[in-house]
């Protein structure tokens, strides 16, 4: 008979799991890692090494006077710099559809041509969320010469 691990057992290494998820995520676009989905062993590296600078770097605090602008503001702005780099990911995703219709023969699928439609839509509301947030977060704070 099978013995259950402890409910608090489960919970802690799911938990684990989410954060060792979310320090990837903090570095790392999925996005870009598909380019490494080829080559098992870069894309491992690549995860560690993020890793750990994630780890090494989320053990300060953000700093306002660095950043030139509040923490809050800091991260909204990232967010919408995260919404423009989806947009342009969708886009690709749409030039796939372009470069076929541009061939004699389109070798795309149905079910992918139509998915290539919905990127091109899905880009537009992107588009649209990341206009709302460089707007209400206002223009980057102006560097200043160190």
């Amino acid at each position: 008979m099978k013995k259950d691990r402890p409910i608090q057992e489960t919970i802690e290494t799911e938990l684990r799991t989410l954060d060792r998820a979310r320090r990837r995520s903090g570095l790392l676009r999925e996005t870009a890692l598909l380019k490494f989905r080829w080559i098992p062993n870069i894309r491992k590296a690549v995860q560690y090494f993020a890793e750990a600078l994630y780890v090494a770097a989320g053990s300060l605090p953000l700093d306002p006077k660095l950043l030139g602008e509040s923490v809050v503001r800091a991260k909204l702005r990232a967010m919408g710099e995260e919404l423009r780099h989806l947009e342009g990911c969708a886009e690709e995703v749409m030039d796939i559809l372009k470069r076929q219709d541009s061939l004699a023969e389109s070798a795309l699928d149905p079910a992918d041509r139509r998915l290539c439609e919905w990127a091109e839509e899905q880009r537009r509301e992107i588009m649209r969320l990341a206009v709302r947030f460089e707007r209400r977060v206002g223009p980057a704070p102006e560097k200043q010469a160190a």
